[in-house]
């Protein structure tokens, strides 16, 4: 009897949890499209082109099309989907292996719920998908890019995530840069770029460290946002490379120290350590590229770690970047495994 009295006693404090759990949710503005369906549903330049008038977020925010160019722009995708080969390419994005289903638009809305809960009324942007062959239209007049983001609307152009095993990859894309770019690291971008908007600094501090920290922060809010999403898609590092990083890290802090750079203003040094590169030659050859960045990221996970009340809000808001790393205590120290 007793063992029946637990039971149910510890089956209404579940229940009881998982509603609270669920009414912790909060409801948010959500507005996502799949433009890129619409405009492969087009079965005429006139509907098309009434597509693009619709949303001239699309024609004007993505394509940079001005109104009285909005016509060709029109004109031109609907010549490009009644080519054989885009379309193939189009049908395989439609695949469940890469945006097929309804898949991205839950992954997206689970990740700015969870950004509600923890920037309470911050608005949700609106988003939007399109599919354009990596902008092959209007013979280079008309623009195209992996990502639109801003903090009210996101474009997402889903034939640059197609990745290593689409049929057609983005131009100008290295092998390097790839790893951000497959199916499964689209969202974890999003919300890298998106998190830009949140993150404060402060105006007049423009040394590598404010900077490294600055980027710190966006990894942090990712990571914390997108808990299961591994660090390869959001670093673009393979987990070689996360692994040997994380393991030699006093020798990339050393490098750091030795070479007095964490105060440095000048430009250049900045790019070696900030800049996409493939590797970070300054620091040796098998050091890959963006290791400001990673480190930044190391300083702010420690000062969260000697912090742990604090919430991601104060963090990723706080200005005060030398205050932050002093208070984190980070020295190059390796996580404990």
């Amino acid at each position: 009897m007793k063992f029946l009295y637990a039971f149910f006693v510890g089956l209404a404090l579940f229940s009881c949890s998982s509603e609270k759990s669920e009414r912790s949710a909060p409801e948010i503005q959500w507005d996502f499209q799949r433009i890129d369906r619409d405009m492969a549903a087009a079965k005429s330049e006139t509907e098309m082109a009434a597509l693009l008038s619709k949303h001239p977020e699309i024609s004007v925010g993505y394509f940079g099309a001005s109104p009285s160019k909005t016509p060709y722009l029109a004109q031109d995708l609907f010549r490009l989907y009644a080519n054989p080969a885009l379309r193939k390419f189009y049908d395989q994005s439609q695949e469940a292996g890469f945006f097929g289903g309804d898949a991205l638009e839950k992954e997206l809305k689970q990740a700015f719920t969870k950004i509600q809960q923890e920037f309470p009324g911050v608005k949700t942007p609106k988003i939007r998908t399109v599919f354009s062959g990596f902008g092959g239209v209007g013979g280079g007049e008309f623009t195209a890019q992996n990502l639109v983001v801003s903090d009210s609307l996101i474009i997402v152009g889903l034939d640059y995530f197609m990745g290593s095993r689409g049929l057609y990859k983005a131009p100008n894309v290295y092998a390097y840069q790839m790893r951000r770019l497959e199916p499964k690291a689209l969202v974890a971008q999003v919300i890298l770029q998106y998190s830009a908007f949140l993150i404060k600094q402060t105006e007049n501090d423009a040394s590598l460290l404010s900077d490294m920290i600055w980027y710190g922060k966006g990894y942090v809010f990712a990571k914390t946002i997108l808990p299961s999403v591994p660090d390869s898609l959001i670093f673009g590092y393979t987990q070689q490379e996360i692994a040997e990083t994380n393991a030699f890290q006093k020798e990339v802090w050393e490098h750091f120290i030795d070479r007095k750079l964490l105060f440095s203003t000048d430009k250049t040094i900045k790019a070696k350590y900030l800049d996409d590169r493939p590797k970070t030659t300054e620091i040796g050859p098998a050091c890959p590229g963006g290791i400001g960045r990673w480190l930044g990221w190391r300083i702010v996970d420690s000062y969260w770690k000697q912090k742990p009340k604090t919430t991601l809000a104060k963090i990723v808001t706080d200005p005060e970047a030398n205050r932050l790393f002093l208070d984190s205590g980070y020295r190059g120290e390796a996580d404990k495994q």
